[in-house]
Parts: structure tokens; sequence; C-alpha cells
């Protein structure tokens, strides 16, 4: 990895929570409306969606050598999306422990940056709907290469 290249690192995170849980759709940054939520007996289907942070410079950890060479970090907000809240909050909880301690290449361990939300949609008619439970994961970036530039 060259470069200050989120989206590698991304990529990577992404390629390995599909390997982990090949169960679970999983949706880069994308959100379903109603008609194209898969559905099991007029529930929804859980699914996963994966939301990226930006890159910040840690300010506590700066380097002599020049900012490219600073600590970078970034974040992953994991978004289960169930059809009640016992499977969201189980399902995040297993999928946060897979990933603790994790390292994706070009990246540092990924660890816990708090715990998790619930939250829940209706339906147009008020009725429960879909379940949501969220966490956010921090990883360092480019942990090896920095000095180098990306190349398209």
């Amino acid at each position: 990895m060259a470069g200050l290249d989120l989206i590698q690192v991304q990529d990577v995170i992404e390629a390995y929570i599909k390997a982990e849980f090949p169960g679970y759709a999983v949706y880069d940054e994308d959100v379903l409306d109603d008609e194209a939520i898969l559905k099991i007996n007029g529930k929804a289907k859980p699914y996963m969606i994966l939301v990226w942070g930006g890159l910040n410079r840690s300010t506590g950890n700066t380097s002599f050598a020049g900012t490219r060479f600073d600590e970078y970090n970034s974040s992953l907000d994991l978004v289960i999306a169930a059809p009640n809240s016992r499977q969201a909050r189980r399902s995040i909880n297993v999928v946060r422990d897979k990933l603790i301690g994790w390292k994706p290449v070009g990246g540092g361990a990924m660890t816990s940056a708090g715990g998790y939300a619930t939250s829940v949609i209706n339906d147009s008619a008020g009725r429960p709907h879909v379940y949501l439970a969220s966490c956010r994961l921090e990883f360092a970036v480019n942990s090896s290469g920095v000095g180098s530039h990306i190349t398209p």
C-alpha cells in the first residue's frame, strides 16, 4: 500500500466482513428503501451497512519527518438492520467481537470507539418495521509506505 489511501484499507475491511459473515448482505453506505428490503415472512431480512469515516490526523502522535509520517486514523460505523431488537443487538455484538483486534493490511488493529445504539424504524402504519443496532470501530491508517503518494 502506498500513500494515505484510505479507500484501499476500507476495501480490505469490507472484504473481510463479507468473508466472515457470508449470510449477511453488506452494503457500502447504502440505505435500502422499503421496496428493496428482502423480507422473510413479512419481516426484514438482516443486513449490514458500512458507513466510513474520513482520514483524521492524530495531533498527539506527530513525526519530525513531516505530516505525511504522522499517525492517522479513521472509523467504521457498522449498522445491522434486523426484524427485531434482540437480533440486531446480538448481531452487532458478534460482528464487533470478530473485528476488535483484527488488523487490516495497511491499517492498525480495530478498536471499539464506545458502546452501541439501537433504534427502530416504523412502517407507514406506525408498526415497528426494522430495528437498527450500530457501533463505531476505529483503526490506524497506513502503517507503511506513507512517504509515497497514491498512484491512480
